[in-house]
């Protein structure tokens, strides 16, 4: 069964001069994130994203942290609002569409590298999403 995939913001939306790309996310996404962040924490990560929606090239950003993990994103943030949790949310861009596309979120819990279990859950979203299977955004 396909998880939709929903629009956070469009490119263009927001404050002048509006953000340079699109924000989509799957439903499971955001479950995952809603499943360890308040209410607070979670529009801190909606506000990270927009800081990223913003910049000229969302892979290489100069506002919040980012990581190439193979073919996809790892976004990182502790501290401040989120108290002890280490955040990570993966992401890939869609040059084509002018989006970042949210695709898992997770509370990391083990020093060092990503777990292999994070990308294996990752790259199979991403390849879903590469397919089509996950529809066009709603």
């Amino acid at each position: 069964m396909a998880k939709a995939l929903n629009v956070g913001f469009h490119a263009g939306a927001g404050p002048d001069p509006g953000y340079l790309w699109s924000v989509h996310y799957l439903s499971v996404a955001r479950e995952e994130a809603e499943s360890f962040l308040n209410d607070g924490q979670y529009e801190h990560v909606v506000d990270l994203f927009r800081s990223l929606a913003s910049e000229k090239d969302p892979t290489h950003p100069v506002t919040v942290t980012v990581e190439a993990i193979e073919d996809f994103y790892e976004l990182k943030d502790k501290g401040g609002i989120l108290g002890k949790i280490s955040l990570r949310v993966y992401f890939t861009v869609s040059p084509h569409d002018a989006a970042i596309v949210v695709l898992a979120a997770i509370k990391k819990e083990e020093d060092g590298q990503t777990a292999s279990w994070t990308k294996t859950r990752v790259k199979y979203r991403l390849r879903r999403f590469r397919k089509g299977e996950f529809g066009r955004p709603v």
